[in-house]
Parts: structure tokens; C-alpha cells; sequence
């Protein structure tokens, strides 16, 4: 009598135990609240990437950059509530992402903003601030989406062409320019080879859908063969009204 006692004792503590390791892995209002935000990053995700598009549908754009900037905002309200509140989890987590090296293809800095937007907009999901986050996503992606339709991107290049000192560079080009050109203005006269040669800078911008290569090659039967380079500036990234 004494020993079946004991064994339902036993039993009676194993099945408690049982039943604590499986307490461990039940359903918490904590766990919903992540899941709640990993749906609400999910959904910031696609509207960010959709204002990418939008404001890039003219221009080609990186399948893979898009499908970044929509996890960006998931994996933030997943990692946030659980470092917000503890500092050493903060700085583990900072010294990870200083490790991560990142190699891309060059990119402009609106590509630059748009990670930072998608990891802005993820930070206060995982906060919980989940009207403001959306109010944001909302507002950044319009005026992304305006500024990109109603700027116009300054199209003018460098064209550098070498030409004896002998030739007139004045009129020397003017009907293959105005062939192959919109605009165009000096810039700048310099001269090379202890002077036996000029070296003329042009502003210059192309009409739409010109071959450069023909053009080129064009003006290479008037300068002698010598050097032409057609650069763009650094500064025409610059949107202008």
C-alpha cells in the first residue's frame, strides 16, 4: 500500500513536470504581440516597396534592392521588443551589424534613404507606435513619389575634345553638334603637348535615343583621330526644377 502510494506520488510529480514543459512553450500575449507586429511590419513592408516602385517606374531598378526594403521592416519588429529594454542585447546586436560588411552594385543615396526609411518605419512597429509608423510610411512615400515624378534630372554631360592648334574649334563642330545635340556651351580651353594641342570642354546634352558611338565617331574625322571623351559630371545627379 505504502509503495503504490508512493508511485502515484511519482507520477503525480511527473505529470506536473510534464505539464510545466509544456506551460514553457504555450502561446503568450507577448508572442501574439510580435506576431501582431511582424504582420504590421509585413504590410509597412509592401507599401514601402510599392512608393519604391512608383517613384522608380521610369527607370530601372534593382529586384532584389525592392524585396530588401520589404523584410527590412519584418526583421526590425521582431528584433526591437526584445533588445528595447535591455542594453546589452543593444550593444551585442550594434556589434553584429558593424561585422556585416556590405557589397552591392553602386547605388544612388535615394537608395541609401530608402533603407534607413524601411528600418525607421520596422523600429516603431516593434515599438508598438503603430498609427505613427504607418503615418509616416504614407508620407515619406508620397513625397518620394512626388519629388521623383515632378523633378527633372539635369541630363548635361562633359564632351572633351583635342584638336590641333591650327583648327578653328569655333565652327569646326557646330553641324554635328546641332545633328546630334540639344544644347551645348564651351566650358573650358586648355592647351597640351607644349601647346601644339587644344583641349575644349563642352556642356553639352544629348538629344533622346542618339547613337554616341556615331557620334563619336564623327567627330574623330574632324579632329585628326585625336582623343574625344564624353563624361558625366558629378554634380548632374542633381535634380533641378
Amino acid at each position: 500500500m505504502e509503495q503504490s502510494l508512493k508511485n502515484t506520488a511519482g507520477e503525480t510529480a511527473d505529470m506536473e513536470c510534464y505539464m510545466e514543459h509544456l506551460t514553457g512553450f504555450a502561446i503568450t500575449e507577448e508572442t501574439l504581440t510580435i506576431m501582431f507586429s511582424m504582420l504590421m511590419g509585413l504590410a509597412g513592408g509592401i507599401l514601402i516597396s510599392l512608393g519604391y516602385i512608383l517613384a522608380n517606374r521610369e527607370k530601372k531598378f534593382s529586384k532584389n534592392f525592392v524585396i530588401t526594403i520589404l523584410l527590412i521592416p519584418v526583421i526590425m519588429s521582431v528584433i526591437i521588443p526584445f533588445i528595447a529594454t535591455d542594453l546589452k542585447k543593444t550593444l551585442s546586436l550594434a556589434g553584429v551589424f558593424a561585422l556585416v560588411r556590405f557589397r552591392s552594385i553602386p547605388g544612388d543615396s535615394k537608395d541609401i534613404l530608402y533603407v534607413f526609411f524601411a528600418a525607421a518605419a520596422g523600429l516603431m512597429i516593434g515599438l508598438g507606435e503603430y498609427f505613427l509608423g504607418f503615418v509616416m510610411i504614407a508620407l515619406i512615400s508620397v513625397i518620394f513619389v512626388l519629388i521623383s515624378r515632378n523633378w527633372k534630372v539635369n541630363n548635361k554631360q562633359i564632351l572633351k575634345i583635342t584638336i590641333p592648334e591650327d583648327m578653328n574649334y569655333k565652327d569646326v563642330f557646330t553641324d554635328l553638334f546641332e545633328k546630334y545635340l540639344a544644347k551645348w556651351g564651351i566650358k573650358n580651353v586648355k592647351t597640351s603637348s607644349m601647346g601644339t594641342l587644344f583641349t575644349i570642354s563642352y556642356w553639352v546634352e544629348p538629344k533622346k535615343e542618339i547613337d554616341t558611338k556615331v557620334f563619336i565617331d564623327e567627330l574623330r574625322t574632324r579632329n585628326g583621330n585625336l582623343n574625344i571623351i564624353m563624361e558625366n559630371p558629378d554634380d548632374m545627379l542633381a535634380p533641378v526644377l
